[in-house]
């Protein structure tokens, strides 16, 4: 019988990579895949007529959506808070956004900043492209066409916007957009938020110095001490502050660390009333783990803080508890001149 030679260098089969419903690749089992499957008849049923009663409400292509905002602010609110579904989550997006206005507003602009203008952050975006989502299957081929696709969002609002031009961390929030729209979309939707289309705009949150930023960690603080005394009162005595766990939360709104299912709840309802479901998000985090956080000290307090335990990012359990939290975080003092221009 004839041997047959093997190649050492030879890696058999490709392996199948293994998806979850949003597209990241999953780098092991997840015990809750099975329970997962046993509930998919009556979520399938649940998230059905979930997705009719939204068709109804937005109508073909969004043309009744302004109308029924008008007409039923609870119900839409109500809707909202408990998720968009997600086959409509990026048309819904662009409508209570604003973005949709901008686009038609704006015909050919889209183009001509990603075809006929250069920008000074090109280096920088094509430097970053990589570290964006880098475990989703859009995102992970070098030069492929989802890096192509944030490549040309990013370098068309340098562009549009010279002022910020481009800052680490847009480019999680450009990602996740264009996960659920086309390029110009996404680059319009991006536009509304930081020019404040519908609410406070963002481009503060990019600008040299990050003035924004540190205008809602000093809130943070202040409402940390309000709203949880006890843990604010043992942050004081590690020396711990905002600026050391919760900058990405404002900065990425969330899609930066945490797991994207949450993140996709967070923008929901963010995009619909606004930077004060970040406040209130992040203090339902710190409230739910506040027992076990008064209890460490600082190197682990760290690490807590930006690692949460699982349990704590089910978006069913924390967003009530967030909505629950009376917090007027855009009512609070500004902080001192100097420390904005730090």
């Amino acid at each position: 019988m004839e041997s047959k030679v093997v190649d050492e260098n030879d890696e058999g089969p490709a392996v199948p990579m293994r998806v979850d419903r949003f597209g990241f690749v999953r780098q092991e089992h997840s015990p809750n895949e099975g329970l997962a499957r046993s509930r998919s008849a009556f979520e399938y049923q649940r998230d059905e007529r979930r997705i009719r009663k939204w068709r109804k409400m937005i109508g073909v292509g969004g043309i009744d959506w302004k109308q029924y905002v008008r007409r039923k602010p609870h119900v839409v609110k109500r809707r909202i808070r408990k998720g968009i579904p997600d086959c409509l989550r990026g048309l819904v997006w662009q409508l209570i956004s604003g973005s949709r206005d901008l686009l038609l507003l704006n015909p050919g602009v889209y183009e001509q900043l990603v075809i006929y203008e250069t920008s000074a952050s090109e280096l920088d975006i094509i430097r970053d492209i990589s570290r964006t989502f880098p475990s989703h299957v859009f995102f992970q081929q070098r030069h492929g066409p989802g890096q192509r696709s944030l490549y040309n969002i990013l370098k068309a609002y340098s562009v549009f916007d010279r002022d910020v031009g481009y800052v680490q961390g847009m480019g999680f929030v450009a990602g996740l957009l264009l996960l659920y729209m086309s390029e110009e979309d996404a680059f319009w939707l991006l536009v509304a938020l930081l020019k404040g289309a519908v609410h406070t705009p963002m481009e503060g949150m990019y600008l040299v110095g990050l003035p924004l930023v540190q205008q809602y960690l000093f809130q943070f603080d202040r409402l940390v001490k309000e709203h949880l005394p006890k843990l604010g009162e043992h942050f004081a005595q590690e020396m711990i502050n905002p600026s050391m766990y919760a900058s990405q939360w404002f900065i990425t709104v969330f899609s930066y660390s945490f797991p994207f299912h949450l993140a996709l709840r967070i923008w929901d309802v963010f995009l619909f009333e606004g930077v004060k479901v970040v406040f209130k998000v992040g203090l339902a985090l710190l409230k739910y783990c506040q027992d076990d956080l008064v209890k460490l000290p600082f190197e682990k307090l760290i690490h807590a803080l930006r690692n949460f335990p699982e349990d704590a990012m089910n978006p069913d359990l924390l967003l009530p508890m967030a909505f629950s939290i009376k917090a007027s975080p855009l009512s609070l003092p500004l902080p001192p001149p100097l420390l904005l221009s730090q």
